[in-house]
C-alpha cells in the first residue's frame, strides 16, 4: 500500500489527487483536464469536507504537471475558493503600503516562502487591464521574473503553482509559461 503523501519539490502533496490528475490524462481525448474531470478530482479534494494547506499545494502542482482545459481550471478553482479552507489564517494579513527597500524578497503564502517579485508581476498583470486575466503578453512579463538567473528554482516553481491558482489565466498563456518553464534549467 502506498502512502497517503508523495512528496514533490520538498513539499508534502497528497497523493490521491495526484493520482486522480494522472488518470484524468492517462490515454483518452487530449491529454487535458476536461470540467468532467475536474470534478472527479475535486471529489479528492473536498473529501473531508474542506481543503487543507497540503491539498491546495497539491492543486497548486497539478494545476503546472497536467494540462487543465481554461474552462476545467476556472471551474475546480471557483468550487475549491467554496469549500472551508484548513490551517489557512482566519483573516488575511492587513496590506500595509509598501515603501521602498520595505518588502522581502520572499512572501509567505499558505506556510510557503514565495517569490514576492513574481506574484506582484501577477498583480501587476490584472490590474484594471482587460478582461482581469494574465495574457500570453503578461506571462511572457512573468516568465522573465521566474527565469532571472537562468534557472527555475524550487521557490520560483511553487510560486508559479501559486499564481496559476490564484490569478486567471488564458489558457494559451497557462500553456505558455508550463512549457517556457520546462525548458530552463531547474535548480
Amino acid at each position: 500500500m502506498s502512502s497517503y503523501y508523495e512528496t514533490v519539490d520538498g513539499q508534502k502533496c497528497d497523493r490521491a489527487i495526484i493520482d486522480a490528475c494522472k488518470e484524468a490524462v492517462a490515454g483518452r481525448g487530449d491529454g487535458r483536464v476536461s470540467v468532467d474531470d475536474a470534478k472527479k478530482v475535486f471529489e479528492k479534494i473536498a473529501d473531508g469536507s474542506k481543503e487543507t494547506q497540503v491539498e491546495r499545494w497539491t492543486v497548486r502542482y497539478c494545476m503546472t504537471k497536467y494540462n487543465f482545459t481554461e474552462a476545467a481550471m476556472d471551474w475546480i478553482t471557483e468550487a475549491c475558493s467554496k469549500v472551508k479552507q484548513d490551517d489557512a489564517d482566519e483573516e488575511p494579513p492587513a496590506k500595509k503600503p509598501k515603501s521602498e527597500g520595505d518588502a522581502s524578497y520572499y512572501e509567505e503564502i499558505d506556510g510557503l516562502e514565495c517569490d514576492r517579485s513574481i506574484v506582484d508581476a501577477c498583480r501587476e498583470a490584472i490590474a484594471g487591464k482587460g478582461d482581469g486575466r494574465v495574457s500570453v503578453e503578461d506571462a511572457q512579463t512573468v516568465f522573465l521574473k521566474v527565469a532571472d538567473a537562468g534557472k527555475v528554482t524550487q521557490c520560483e516553481r511553487w510560486t508559479v503553482r501559486y499564481c496559476l491558482t490564484e490569478f486567471n489565466w488564458t489558457e494559451p498563456a497557462q500553456d505558455w509559461i508550463v512549457e517556457s518553464m520546462k525548458e530552463v534549467p531547474q535548480e
